[in-house]
């Protein structure tokens, strides 16, 4: 009895040691780097240009995600009547469609993985508006007209891979970046996106999303802050808070030139008499 029982002793001591963890695949890290990682709009501001450079576990391809928050867009269909005159025919709502979508990758998207993962990531327009929502039909309509002004962009291999061991920028406090130790072989990649003027204030996601073997991996994000700056930050202050004060200021400033420009050309045309 007593082998018996020291045996189960010694067993139950061994079920509650520590055991070595498992061998597990090494879970792939990157970084993200924005700059800048802050817009002002400003009298002077005509759209801007940011540049992100990523690195990446060699061997994976990527593509990095820029938008606003994704919310409701109704737009107005037009419809024949009677098969002659164009007129309003109704609206059509779409869920989820952010006003400023733009993506770059280093690879044609449909290289990077299937569909449904794609869809996951919102990657491509048929992501962003999927065949079985409502107004799909109208998907090429809406994405023509954000492109034509510069809200909407897919650039399929826009990014580019970088020889230079070089960092892509430099890691200073104007860069957002979130990054991690690097245990593996890395690749840099570097791209370009274009904001043009009519993109809105606001704070924009950027995300780094890399694929390899059809799987995809969120390896970093960054936020782009756009914003009013100077007189365009007073007068929409005023506009919204001081509306009063703003209408009266807009209608005194409208007379006054308007009494410079009577005085101005009445002058000049008893000049030619």
């Amino acid at each position: 009895m007593r082998p018996v029982r020291l045996a189960a002793i010694a067993f139950a001591i061994f079920a509650i040691l520590p055991r070595p963890a498992a061998t597990q695949p090494a879970r792939a890290t990157g970084d993200l780097m924005v700059v800048p990682e802050r817009v002002e709009i400003d009298l002077s501001y005509d759209g801007a240009n940011i540049e992100v450079g990523a690195q990446v576990p060699a061997g994976y391809e990527a593509a990095i995600r820029l938008m606003t928050q994704p919310e409701r867009l109704e737009l107005k269909k037009l419809g024949k009547k009677a098969g002659l005159l164009w007129m309003g025919a109704g609206t059509v709502t779409f869920e989820n469609i952010p006003v400023v979508y733009q993506v770059l990758s280093s690879a044609p998207l449909a290289d990077l993985g299937p569909q449904a993962l794609r869809a996951q990531w919102m990657l491509g327009y048929e992501s962003l508006i999927p065949d079985q929502v409502p107004g799909a039909d109208l998907r090429g309509e809406l994405v023509g007209l954000k492109q034509h002004d510069g809200l909407f962009a897919v650039r399929e291999g826009a990014l580019a891979r970088r020889q230079n061991p070089a960092p892509a920028f430099p890691l200073d406090a104007g860069a957002a970046q979130n990054s991690a130790p690097m245990a593996e072989p890395t690749q840099r990649l570097r791209g370009t996106f274009h904001l043009p003027a009519s993109a809105p204030p606001g704070d924009y996601s950027v995300d780094l999303i890399a694929f390899k073997d059809q799987r995809a991996v969120h390896l970093a994000s960054a936020t782009l802050h756009v914003e009013h700056a100077g007189a365009v930050k007073i007068m929409r202050h005023l506009a919204i808070d001081h509306g009063l004060t703003y209408g009266g200021a807009a209608s005194l400033i409208a007379i006054v030139v308007g009494l410079l420009t009577g005085i101005l050309f009445r002058s000049r045309s008893n000049e030619g008499h």
